[in-house]
């Protein structure tokens, strides 16, 4: 029959466990402060001292929780087991990873069918799946709101860059014949002579333009000699056409 204590000592449930309720009361009589001494003073009953020590090592290892006083038991505790207690939940928990083969009746009723239902092992398997799965969508949700974050960088970016292209206005063909014409326009001015037949400047010829340019402006993006010679070539070219109209 189940027991409906809410809490045992050791020894209460090694008599329990061994089926030694009838001598509850002879086995208490006798001092059980020491280790040995179940085994001393009751020899026909090897399997009370066994018991009684497994249960004692569970708790020294941490395996089955138990209080002292009511508070939870520390190494400075061990000298005072009579006043250790466990919990009726606590120990069929214990008994059900450690011993599955064995089902006290204190704590197992002997008379409910359980092949319908779910192992302590498959429930803790499920539970360890479950928990690993929570961690794994902890991590996944770190790195969604990490690429979320990144994303409205490039967006805060991207509108940044924007807003300069807006700025310069790219030239209509139209405009760009017109830039050109006026490039030309300007080294022939440069380049030419006045109608009394005097140079207009000092340069003879377009090479010393760019040659006076490039030594002025060294290393400046879009002035550099090929880009140079490229555009006063369009210039004059332009210039020409325009003339031709």
């Amino acid at each position: 029959m189940v027991s409906i204590r809410n809490s045992y000592h050791p020894i209460d449930a090694a008599i329990l466990w061994c089926d030694l309720a009838d001598h509850q009361g002879e086995i208490l009589q006798v001092d059980l402060s020491h280790p040995g001494s179940l085994l001393k003073h009751f020899p026909q009953w090897p399997f009370l001292h066994a018991y009684a020590e497994c249960i004692y090592d569970a708790i020294f290892c941490g395996e089955l929780s138990a209080t002292y006083l009511g508070r939870p038991i520390t190494s400075n505790d061990k000298a005072e087991r009579v006043y250790w207690s466990i919990r009726h939940s606590d120990l069929r928990v214990w008994f059900a990873r450690n011993y599955p083969e064995e089902k006290p009746a204190f704590l197992f009723s002997q008379n409910i069918d359980h092949s319908e239902c779910v192992s302590l092992t498959a429930h803790l398997a499920l539970q360890a799946e479950r928990d690993a799965g929570a961690r794994e969508i902890e991590k996944l949700r770190q790195a969604h709101t990490a690429i979320a974050d990144e994303a409205a960088a490039l967006a805060l970016d991207h509108q940044g860059l924007s807003a300069q292209l807006g700025a310069f206005e790219v030239p209509s063909e139209a405009s760009a014949f017109v830039h050109y014409t006026i490039i030309g326009a300007l080294l022939a001015v440069m380049l030419g002579k006045s109608r009394s037949g005097q140079p207009r400047s000092i340069y003879k010829n377009q090479a010393a333009v760019v040659e006076a340019i490039t030594e002025q402006f060294p290393g400046l993006p879009g002035l550099s000699k090929r880009t140079l010679d490229r555009k006063f070539a369009e210039g004059r070219r332009h210039l020409v056409q325009a003339l031709q109209v």
